[in-house]
C-alpha cells in the first residue's frame, strides 16, 4: 500500500524481466490488479485537480506500460486522451521533460501494438496514438545536444529506448545512435551512473534492449551461467586527513522573502549537508524534512511548508541562480556557492 503507482509498476517490470528457478511462480494477476486500482486513483485525481496526477506523468507512463505488458485493464481512449503531447505534465518550469516523454512513447508503442494484435481496432484512437508518438519523438529529438545526449545524461537512456522502438517516426539522419552511445560510455567512466536507478535506466539501451522486452522469454540470471566476479584482497590504507572546510551561502526563499546564512561544511559536501548544517545553526529558519527515493533524498518540507502535487508545488534547488538537475544528495557544492531552496510551482 505504501508504494506509489510508478513504484509498483517498476516492481512488476522487474519481476517480469527475470523468470525464477523451476518451481517458483509469481502471481502477476494480484500485483496487476493492485496497479489497476492505483492507476485509476491517478486518473481520478486528475479529474478532481485540474489534470494533476497523484504522482507524475512519468509514473503514469510506467503504469500504462506495465498494465499493457502484463495484460492489465486500461481504457485505450483514456490513454489516447491523457498522453496528448501538449499536456502541461510533459513540462517542468516550461522545460520539456525528455525522460517523461520517452516513457510515454514506450507505453504508447505497447498499447498500439497490443491493440492491433487483439483486433481492438478503433481507427480514431489508433490515429491519435500514432500522432502522439510522432510529435513526442519530434520533441525528444529537438532536445538533442551537440555531443549526442538527448536532454541530459539522466534522460538519455530512456530516450534511446524510445527511439529504438519508433524508427518509423523519424529519419535515420536525425539521430546517430553511435555518437550518443560513445558520449554515454565516456560519462560512465567518469562516474555519471553511480546511482543504481541511473544505471538501470541506461543499461537496457546500451544492450540494445528496451523496457518492452521485459516479459519476453528470458531466463535472466538463472540461465546466464556463472558470473565471473573478481575480488581483490583489501589493501590497508592510511586514514584520510580531515577534509578542509569551505564556506557557502545558503538561503530559503518563500514568496520573494529570503532568509540567508553562511555555513561551513567539509570540502566535497553535497547540497543536503549544507541544509543539515544550516538547520543545526538555526532550526527556526532552516528546518526541513526529506524522504528517501530511488534517486536519493527528496526535500518534502522546508519550515513546515509541504510540497503538493495537486498544487504543482515543490522545493526547487538552485546554485548560483541555476536550477539543479541533480538532487540534494548528489550535487557537490563548491566554496562560495550561492545555494537556495525556493518555494516554486511547475
Amino acid at each position: 500500500p505504501s508504494l506509489t503507482s510508478g513504484q509498483l509498476a517498476l516492481a512488476i517490470l522487474a519481476l517480469g524481466a527475470c523468470k525464477g528457478p523451476d518451481g517458483i511462480s509469481i502471481n502477476y494477476s494480484e500485483l496487476v490488479g493492485d496497479l489497476e486500482n492505483k492507476f485509476q486513483a491517478e486518473i481520478k485525481n486528475m479529474e478532481d485537480h485540474d489534470g494533476n496526477p497523484l504522482t507524475s506523468y512519468y509514473q503514469l507512463s510506467l503504469d500504462v506500460l506495465a498494465l499493457c505488458l502484463f495484460s492489465g485493464n486500461y481504457s485505450i481512449p483514456k490513454v489516447a486522451e491523457i498522453f496528448k503531447p501538449g499536456n502541461k505534465n510533459y513540462y517542468f518550469h516550461e522545460q520539456f521533460s525528455v525522460d517523461t516523454s520517452a516513457m510515454a512513447v514506450l507505453a504508447l508503442i505497447c498499447v498500439r501494438s497490443k491493440t492491433r494484435e487483439q483486433n481492438q481496432i478503433d481507427t480514431k484512437d489508433l490515429n491519435n496514438i500514432d500522432n502522439h508518438i510522432k510529435l513526442l519523438i519530434r520533441k525528444i529529438l529537438s532536445q538533442k545536444t551537440k555531443n549526442g545526449l538527448l536532454g541530459n545524461i539522466d534522460s538519455t537512456g530512456e530516450a534511446m529506448q524510445a527511439l529504438f522502438v519508433s524508427s518509423n517516426y523519424y529519419n535515420k539522419n536525425q539521430w546517430v545512435c553511435q555518437k550518443t552511445r560513445d558520449t554515454v560510455l565516456t560519462d560512465i567512466s567518469q562516474g555519471a551512473f553511480h546511482m543504481p536507478t541511473a544505471a538501470a535506466q541506461i543499461l537496457p539501451a546500451l544492450m540494445g534492449k528496451t523496457y518492452l522486452d521485459v516479459n519476453k522469454d528470458s531466463s535472466c540470471v538463472y540461465g546466464s551461467g556463472n558470473f565471473n566476479i573478481s575480488t581483490q584482497d583489501p589493501i590497508s590504507v592510511t586514514p584520510a586527513v580531515s577534509a578542509s572546510q569551505i564556506k557557502v551561502n545558503y538561503s530559503v526563499v518563500i514568496n520573494n522573502a529570503k532568509d540567508r546564512i553562511v555555513v561551513s561544511v567539509a570540502d566535497g559536501s553535497v547540497f543536503l549537508n549544507v541544509m543539515e548544517q544550516a538547520q543545526k545553526e538555526n532550526a527556526t529558519l532552516f528546518s526541513f524534512t526529506a524522504e528517501e527515493t530511488s534517486w536519493g533524498p527528496y526535500i518534502t518540507t522546508v519550515r513546515g511548508i509541504k510540497a503538493n502535487t495537486n498544487d504543482r508545488t515543490y522545493w526547487e534547488l538552485l546554485s548560483n541562480g541555476e536550477h539543479l538537475s541533480k538532487g540534494a544528495g548528489s550535487y557537490v557544492v563548491r566554496a562560495g556557492d550561492d545555494l537556495e531552496v525556493r518555494w516554486s510551482t511547475y
